[in-house]
């Protein structure tokens, strides 16, 4: 527990400060198409990334600093959860074989898939 509070609390303050600053509306004015795809909102880049290339927890911490609906939280959260700490997973998979640059992009690729059949779905089937 106290390991998620070191984490969370200053992640946390640290994507409110990026806002305040103006870099989160930055990332997200470059990164808006591309999360469109998803759903997601621009500042989401920051949460994703932070997931993909950090940890889970990271990730959790900058998601009460944006502004995210449950059904944006929904699809970041399953992009994550299959995408994430890549640097440190990605050496764990090589150990049974898989190459480096292969795993990578088969998460990468299965991460944005997923995310944009979830929109696609919320979309169609519920309507939102």
């Amino acid at each position: 527990m106290l390991l998620l509070i070191k984490i969370i609390i200053p992640v946390s303050c640290l994507v409110a400060l990026l806002d305040y600053f103006g870099i989160v509306a930055l990332v997200a004015e470059h990164f808006a198409p591309v999360m469109k795809l998803f759903g997601l909102p621009g500042e989401a880049t920051i949460s994703l990334l932070l997931g993909f290339f950090i940890n889970i927890y990271a990730a959790m911490g900058a998601i009460p600093a944006l502004t995210l609906s449950p059904r944006q939280i929904t699809i970041l959260a399953v992009m994550i959860g299959i995408c994430h700490e890549l640097p440190v997973e990605t050496v764990i998979c090589s150990y049974t074989g898989l190459r480096i640059p292969f795993s990578v992009v088969l998460r990468l690729i299965t991460a944005f898939s997923a995310g944009i059949l979830l929109n696609l779905f919320y979309g169609m089937v519920l309507g939102g």
